[in-house]
Formats: structure tokens, C-alpha cells, sequence
């Protein structure tokens, strides 16, 4: 084994290793999630919000499930052209393996990193591939905020709301200047590891500089053009909204409201730190409607019904692909089950 790689176990060991810390930070997001999903329930839990609820699954599943193809093919096609972009380049069959399993966990807490897991034990994939392959996906995350935020600040909430801009680019600044301490703490970290430093404290940080290092890759004009295919996608759930909206007879929503609303839900899953999207998601598109004047109830149902519908959808088309390729998913479970019971010696490498 050379001095540059970590052995194929590294992914096995080191998540045991922080299995505490995990169960902690899976906890504390799916509970917070719980309670805002829980809120929103009770906000739609009117008398009429059965009766609308079917409403919306009658009338507009069968253009959820036309419109989620393309969503899921522009994600996987973005994806792997990002992964291309780091020098990557995958297989369409283990690539769609690992894509499907994301889509199916990516609404539960750091789900959307399944992809990556899956993808590694596929393509067997040493520290540093694993950590760009990861960046790929946070730069998917990249490209919806890229479209969400000027999209939120242009449109706005209406009203006089000044503080909604105000906070939304405080938030935008403080990722911006979190990152880039990030960044100078982890090269600073890497010039100054030692013999003495403990193994786990090696891995973390060589795993975050290749990380980092990857997302540097990213700042091209290449990286631009993956904007356009980004917005098809996104635009996809925009017109789930505006169809559903006007299901219950909210005609006096524009498209460009429908458009202002999804950017507000998609930051507040990408912005806000908590790694679930179910819950933050459903109780900030609920404000928003409200916003325009639409009823509390009505605003909940219209968020239920998106979260029911999309994410059924996304499981269920994401499901078959794996069903399709189910001899790919038992070689990745297969290598799972390999890595946990080979021996845990070896050098630590990077």
C-alpha cells in the first residue's frame, strides 16, 4: 500500500469511529424537523384540509409523475458533469445507483450524502476521490443557491419587509465568511500535522482539504453553465406549486410569486443548518404563502400536498431505477459487508 492512500476499510472505520457524533447529529435535525413537519400539520388540520388535500393528489399526481423524469434526469445529468469537472468520470450504471439511493434519502437528515457513500463503495474510491465526489454534491446544493438568493432578493416578500432581504444576505455572508475560515483553518491543520497527531485528526483533515480543494475546481466558467439545467429542474417544482396553488382556486398567484416562494423554501433547506429538509422546508413555504394573502390552512395543505406528491414520486421513480439495477446495489452492500470485517490495521495514509 503506498503512502498516498487509505485502506479500502477507511470509510467503515472512520464512520464507526464517529458513530456517536453521528447519532447525535441525526437526532437533534429529525427532531427539529418533527416539530416544524408536526406544526404544519396542525396549521393544516382545518375542516376542510382533508377534502383539499385529495384535491391536490387528484388533480395534479399525474403531472407530478410526467415532470419528475426530467427533474431527476437534469440532477443526475448535473451531477455527473460536476464529477466530470473534478476529473471523475463514472460509469452511467453505478453513477444512477448511487443517484437513485440519494433521492430516495436526500429529505432526511445529511440523506442527500447517501450518493456519495453508495458511489465510494461502487467505485471503491480512496479518501481523497470520496471527498471531491462529496463536493460535487455540495456544489449542486451551490448552483440552487446561486439561482435562490437572487431570485429572493429581486422578487422579495411582500409587503415592507426589508428585514427578510437584510437577513437573507447576512446569511449569505456569514456562509461566505465561514468558508473561507474553513478553508485557511484546514491548510493551516494540514501544514502542521505530525507523527503525534492522532489518526482520526489526519483522516478528518486530509478528507476536508480535498474537499476544499475540489470546490476551488469549481470557481470557472464551466461551472456556470451547469446554471441553465439547474434552473430546468428547479422551475419543475415551481410549476408543482403554481398547479397545485391554483388546484384550490388560488388564481390571484402569479407564476413569479410561485417562482419567489420555492426560492425562500429551497434556502431555508440549503442556508439554515439543519441537514433535514423535511419540516424547514414545509413551514417556511407555508410563511411565504401567507404572505400573499393566502389562509394559514390553505398554505399548509398546499405545502403537505407538494411534500407528499414530489417526494412520493422521487422515491417511487428512484426506487425502480434501483430495482432495474439491483445487481449494482448488492455489489455496493456486498462491499460494505466486506469492508466491515476486514482487519482495521494497516498505515493510515492519505
Amino acid at each position: 500500500m503506498t503512502p498516498t492512500h487509505l485502506p479500502l476499510d477507511y470509510l467503515g472505520r472512520f464512520g464507526r469511529r464517529l458513530h456517536g457524533l453521528l447519532n447525535l447529529r441525526v437526532i437533534v435535525p429529525a427532531a427539529v424537523g418533527l416539530g416544524l413537519i408536526a406544526y404544519v400539520a396542525d396549521v393544516a388540520a382545518a375542516p376542510q384540509g382533508a377534502a383539499q388535500l385529495w384535491q391536490i393528489v387528484r388533480s395534479t399526481w399525474w403531472l407530478v409523475l410526467l415532470l419528475i423524469f426530467p427533474y431527476l434526469a437534469l440532477r443526475a445529468l448535473i451531477w455527473r458533469r460536476l464529477l466530470g469537472q473534478l476529473g471523475m468520470t463514472i460509469p452511467w450504471r453505478p453513477l444512477l445507483v448511487a443517484f437513485a439511493g440519494g433521492e430516495i434519502t436526500k429529505e432526511l437528515p445529511g440523506g442527500v450524502y447517501v450518493q456519495n457513500y453508495l458511489l465510494a463503495r461502487l467505485e471503491h474510491f480512496r479518501t481523497a476521490r470520496t471527498a471531491r465526489a462529496t463536493m460535487a454534491t455540495t456544489a449542486v446544493l451551490g448552483l440552487e443557491a446561486a439561482l435562490a438568493v437572487p431570485a429572493a432578493l429581486i422578487l422579495g416578500w411582500p409587503g415592507q419587509h426589508a428585514w427578510v432581504r437584510w437577513t437573507l444576505l447576512g446569511v449569505v455572508v456569514a456562509w461566505i465568511i465561514s468558508l473561507a475560515l474553513a478553508w485557511l483553518l484546514v491548510r493551516y491543520g494540514a501544514r502542521h500535522l505530525s507523527e503525534r497527531t492522532p489518526d482520526w485528526i489526519r483522516q478528518v483533515t486530509r478528507f476536508l482539504e480535498s474537499f476544499l480543494e475540489a470546490g476551488g475546481e469549481f470557481v470557472s466558467w464551466r461551472t456556470v453553465w451547469n446554471l441553465a439545467p439547474t434552473a430546468l429542474y428547479l422551475l419543475v417544482y415551481v410549476i408543482f406549486l403554481y398547479a397545485m396553488a391554483h388546484t384550490l382556486g388560488v388564481h390571484g398567484l402569479r407564476f413569479l410569486d410561485a417562482v419567489a416562494i420555492y426560492a425562500f423554501v429551497v434556502l431555508s433547506v440549503i442556508l439554515i443548518p439543519v441537514p433535514t429538509a423535511i419540516g424547514p422546508a414545509e413551514f417556511t413555504g407555508m410563511l411565504a404563502f401567507e404572505s400573499y394573502g393566502i389562509p394559514g390552512p390553505t398554505a399548509a395543505i398546499l405545502m403537505l400536498g407538494l411534500r407528499l406528491l414530489a417526494t412520493g414520486a422521487t422515491i417511487l421513480v428512484a426506487g425502480a431505477l434501483l430495482l432495474v439495477l439491483r445487481q449494482q446495489l448488492s455489489a455496493a452492500t456486498a462491499s460494505s459487508a466486506t469492508a466491515a470485517v476486514e482487519p482495521a490495521g494497516g498505515a493510515i495514509n492519505s
